[in-house]
């Protein structure tokens, strides 16, 4: 974008950074076998007499996890090129103004 953002684009940069906290966490924990989603997923099948390995449970998350990501890339381009057109038609508007 370049330059100082306005206080409305910061709160939208903001916002879209913490969606994008939350996809990552979200869809990519169960990929990781070192966090605890996978072992409580792998603890209530366990329970319901179905034996799963961690690693088949994280294999199984990962096409979830790509698509995701790859929708989630999508929107923070979209993102980006939203607040390029908003800047330059801000820019138009005050060298319109002078």
């Amino acid at each position: 974008l370049g330059g100082e953002l306005t206080d409305e684009e910061r709160a939208i940069v903001r916002a879209s950074a913490a969606a994008t906290d939350n996809v990552g966490l979200f869809f990519g924990e169960d990929v990781f076998m070192a966090f605890g989603a996978v072992l409580l997923i792998q603890g209530f099948y366990a329970r319901n007499g179905i034996e799963l390995e961690p690693l088949a449970i994280s294999l199984w998350a990962l096409p979830t996890a790509v698509a995701a990501f790859i929708i989630h890339a999508i929107r923070l381009r979209l993102l980006q090129r939203r607040l390029v057109r908003d800047r330059a038609k801000a820019d138009g508007a005050r060298d319109a103004a002078h």
